[in-house]
């Protein structure tokens, strides 16, 4: 396999970007199969991609730090996080929440302050929240808890699994803020995630949701109640 690496290593300098980014593809595949220590080489030789003139590039290279799972990923990664395209920017987001180094943390956070939409969806904002969602730390809940109003519903939906996701009981008292949300499908994860967390204290936000006038909320927040009481 070490002659195929080297011959997509040259092809990372080559003029034509479609070369470039067929050879990071390939890279990215073959990295897939090797172990952790061996996936910094590539890691390594990618990384060059960052300063690419060519955006759709650059987000390919976010994507594949990302499913390299290398920890020498980060620091490119939040060189990107900045990046003047949000397609870039999401991807790096995304992607440090599949690497899960805690070293990311404070990048992540900036780039829940990004303002890009597409439409009224906030996407690069979403994916911060989804990344956070990796980190079980009282400091990601907080900054959860400050976009428990945030504009844009998806953003709070995400908010609310990653609540869940993390697990943590401080997480209740911002969860606490969605149960009355004008959105149904955040209501619905709202009482999923406040399952999720098992702890005591949410008990009474989910039986507030099980009465919720929303069939499906209700049903769901009914099914999270149950789950909930038999814990105690």
């Amino acid at each position: 396999m070490q002659p195929e690496i080297e011959k997509y290593f040259e092809l990372l300098y080559n003029k034509d970007p479609r070369n470039r980014l067929s050879a990071l593809k390939n890279l990215t595949n073959i990295a897939s199969r090797l172990s952790y220590d061996e996936r910094e080489r590539i890691a390594e030789q990618i990384e060059k991609l960052a300063d690419d003139e060519q955006p759709f590039i650059r987000w390919n290279l976010a994507y594949a730090l990302g499913k390299i799972g290398h920890e020498r990923g980060v620091k490119v990664l939040e060189k990107l996080a900045t990046d003047e395209h949000a397609n870039v920017r999401f991807r790096v987001a995304y992607s440090l929440g599949l690497i899960g180094n805690e070293s990311a943390i404070p990048t992540i956070e900036k780039m829940t302050y990004d303002p890009y939409k597409i439409g009224e969806h906030a996407i690069v904002r979403a994916y911060a929240v989804q990344a956070l969602g990796r980190f079980p730390y009282d400091t990601s809940v907080r900054t959860l808890g400050r976009l428990v109003e945030d504009e844009d519903p998806v953003v709070r939906w995400h908010v609310a699994v990653a609540l869940g996701d993390i697990g943590l009981q401080s997480g209740v008292e911002y969860l606490a803020k969605l149960v009355g949300d004008p959105i149904p499908f955040v209501r619905v994860h709202t009482a999923i995630a406040l399952a999720q967390i098992g702890h005591e204290s949410g008990l009474q936000y989910i039986e507030k949701l099980a009465q919720d006038s929303n069939t499906r909320v209700a049903k769901i927040a009914n099914e999270s109640l149950e789950l909930l009481k038999s814990l105690f």
